[in-house]
């Protein structure tokens, strides 16, 4: 169905793709695979008409294919689906589904109900939970991601691009997006499947092809290898990322929790997080992770109960008494609310730090040429793969866009540090290196807390296991002393209804 050969690609004086070969059949899930900055999104671009190849050919259905723009990509048959979401959230998902496409007209006017009528067809077909009706922006990034698929789906496509399609769905919905993309391929659809879940992969697609440093390095048959090659191929040597588990013991508590509640109507939560000591938090979407990270970090006006830093009690909600206590956090999104996309790596780097990096510190004036020394010598020490500072960030592979938004908060007086999703997105190289900048924050005395949904991440990397179910918890335990069966027991336990709490009167 698609034929690449000597595909490149340059951007000044690099080279992004260098040769690339690429065979997909018709009715088969092609994996493509690699680590952070492998070449994978460039090629994605070119196939999509976002960018023009310097060299090689590409065929459709033994057809010459060189698309000029998105929009003959997609009359072409090809149609793709981008890991970050590109949706209007003022928008319905049916509205959503046909921007850019041409509407259904009634006596010269929208056909507002056969535009709703033939979504509504789409989503039942696949028996999806989705409320059609609401904007978008009101919508779960697991729910956004299942209309980014639907709305592929609207035209018939000889070829499918889905790239990182289940980083932000749970389970349950992957496993539905699993089988929406295995009828696909019985159906004669050709699918390009991006993903560094290597278990899915080996769960899903027929074939594979490895890119590194933007060269083929391997391909073949998913069933004539094994993970163990596609790592090798992936990392250009042989590469085990170890599990952890109980390496130390903790120390004094740093973070205490008690009759703690992330908003009215959750259920309270007792949980201690002590010096040294990595903590993950796992659950399915809307067990509550996301919601007891943000009430930490402060940013949940609604948050009740207790909370103590080292023994001394802060307020439930309030940003800024976290960080003058030495408490970080990273979130789950990184494009629209960890990074300013379109600001440089310096900016992004400095920016939770502007005050250290003042020319005097009675003025809001920023000295550039300390902040771009002290930038230089944390990147380096991140092991980070940049241009110059003055680059914008967005130029960065998602991996290094990860490692920075972690490395930035790095300081003697961390006490906590939060993370959501720490490695959402990122290949297994960058994941390791994100893993040992943990173990080293963990190692230097801070205390770790840190949102998974990623099962294998949470029994790697995490030295106690903690699992949320409708806000819960609902497991805690020692890393040593659970397995993955223990782990998906309590992830689908139902906890006991929250007691109601007493009206509060002035």
């Amino acid at each position: 169905m698609l034929e690449i050969a000597g595909l490149t690609k340059r951007f000044g004086g690099v080279t992004a793709l260098d040769g690339v070969r690429l065979d997909v059949a018709a009715g088969r899930v092609h994996a493509l695979l690699g680590e952070n900055g492998a070449g994978k999104s460039t090629l994605l671009k070119c196939l999509s008409g976002v960018h023009r190849a310097d060299a090689g050919a590409m065929r459709l259905s033994g057809r010459d294919f060189e698309p000029a723009s998105p929009r003959a990509a997609e009359a072409a048959g090809l149609r793709s689906v981008h890991q970050e979401l590109n949706l209007v959230p003022g928008f319905t998902a049916y509205e959503n589904a046909y921007v850019g496409r041409a509407y259904p007209r009634r006596f010269g006017r929208v056909d507002w109900k056969a535009m709703r009528t033939r979504f509504a067809a789409l989503r039942d077909r696949y028996s999806l939970d989705l409320d059609i009706d609401a904007p978008v922006g009101r919508l779960s990034v697991a729910k956004c991601q299942i209309v980014e698929i639907l709305r592929a789906l609207m035209d018939d496509a000889q070829v499918l691009i889905l790239d990182e399609p289940t980083a932000s769905l749970s389970e349950d919905e992957a496993a539905v997006l699993r089988r929406i993309v295995r009828d696909l391929a019985d159906q004669g659809c050709a699918i390009i499947f991006v993903s560094h879940r290597l278990d899915e992969v080996f769960a899903l697609a027929d074939d594979y092809t490895v890119l590194r440093n933007g060269r083929s390095v391997g391909s073949g048959r998913i069933a004539d290898t094994s993970r163990d090659g596609i790592v090798a191929l992936m990392a250009g040597e042989a590469f085990r990322h170890e599990r952890h588990g109980d390496a130390r013991a903790p120390g004094e508590p740093v973070l205490e929790l008690s009759d703690f509640r992330a908003g009215s109507g959750r259920s309270p939560i007792d949980l201690t997080v002590r010096a040294g000591e990595i903590v993950g938090l796992y659950g399915v979407v809307g067990s509550g992770r996301s919601s007891l990270l943000q009430a930490v970090w402060g940013a949940a006006g609604q948050a009740q109960g207790q909370i103590a830093l080292e023994g001394a009690l802060i307020p439930p909600s309030g940003i800024e008494s976290r960080k003058r206590a030495g408490v970080a956090y990273v979130c789950e999104d990184r494009r629209n609310t960890g990074l300013v996309m379109h600001h440089s790596i310096l900016d992004n780097t400095v920016l939770p730090h502007l005050k250290r990096h003042r020319a005097m510190e009675a003025l809001p004036v920023v000295s550039w040429r300390r902040a771009r020394a002290g930038v230089r010598s944390a990147l380096e020490g991140l092991s980070v793969k940049y241009g110059g500072l003055g680059d914008r960030i967005s130029t960065l592979s998602g991996g290094n866009q990860q490692k920075i938004m972690i490395g930035r908060w790095f300081d003697p007086s961390l006490k906590l540090f939060l993370l959501d999703e720490p490695t959402r997105g990122v290949d297994v190289r960058s994941k390791a290196e994100i893993h040992a900048l943990c173990n080293r924050l963990a190692g230097e005395g801070a205390a770790v807390l840190f949102a998974t949904s990623d099962l294998e991440e949470l029994l790697m990397l995490a030295s106690r296991v903690v699992v949320m179910a409708q806000g819960a918890v609902t497991l805690d335990a020692p890393n040593s002393a659970v397995t993955r069966q223990s782990v998906i027991d309590a992830t689908f336990h139902a906890p006991p209804p929250a007691p109601s709490q007493p009206e509060t009167r002035p």
